[in-house]
């Protein structure tokens, strides 16, 4: 199999942690040509990372649709909660930061130049931030793990886009909004000191000086 990925997207990192956590043999790379490329439209025609291209030829785009079917392929180590409602939860994980944090952080992202930088609508984005995090925050049901007593779908969603959220408050001289909840804080604490939580936080923070580069 191999995956086509950008180190810093979170939605792509979400699928790398699962892979790292089943220590699955895929080979991963970034789209040659760059997403808008016609080999990579064909492949995905959203022009959208993550794609997973299976051994038969076909491509599953989004992360969700593919964690779940590595889960169904390979279903050992679990990261798919037994108990029916902590499952609920996990999926919930996956759909939170689609809903309350990708806008904002999509709206920020174009907003890293200095020059085209609207400070007015920087803070209401970050506030748009601190409402998502909340609802995370409601939701979360221990320290270490998002949710029960081992990693899940569910963390494999919350890391990535946690960094990222860190990353644009450093961008923007923002306050730390993540460690002003009690619960999440510590999660977040707990999640940087994981292995493979931190291998995926620092393919992400690598490959920061090139963004950066492509802003300017």
């Amino acid at each position: 199999m191999k995956l086509y990925s950008l180190p810093l997207s979170p939605f792509a990192a979400r699928v790398r942690l699962s892979i790292y956590r089943k220590g699955l043999d895929v080979d991963i790379v970034s789209p040659e040509g760059g997403l808008k490329s016609n080999d990579y439209l064909t492949l995905n025609p959203m022009g959208q990372v993550p794609t997973l291209v299976l051994n038969s030829g076909v491509a599953i785009p989004e992360s969700a649709t593919i964690l779940e079917y590595l889960e169904d392929i390979f279903p050992t180590p679990s990261l798919r909660p037994i108990n029916a409602q902590d499952l609920a939860l996990a999926r919930l994980f996956l759909r939170l930061p689609d809903f309350h944090i990708r806008p904002a952080i999509f709206i920020l992202r174009d907003m890293r130049d200095p020059t085209k930088r609207n400070e007015e609508e920087v803070e209401t984005q970050f506030e748009i931030l601190d409402k998502g995090l909340s609802y995370i925050e409601h939701y979360l049901s221990g320290d270490t793990w998002a949710v029960g007593d081992q990693p899940s779908i569910a963390d494999c969603a919350l890391v990535p886009v946690l960094n990222i959220v860190n990353l644009m408050e450093s961008i923007f001289g923002q306050p730390d909004l993540i460690s002003k909840y009690r619960k999440l804080g510590a999660y977040w604490q707990a999640a940087k000191s994981d292995e493979i939580n931190a291998k995926v936080i620092a393919e992400q923070l690598a490959a920061i000086p090139k963004a950066s580069a492509q802003v300017k």
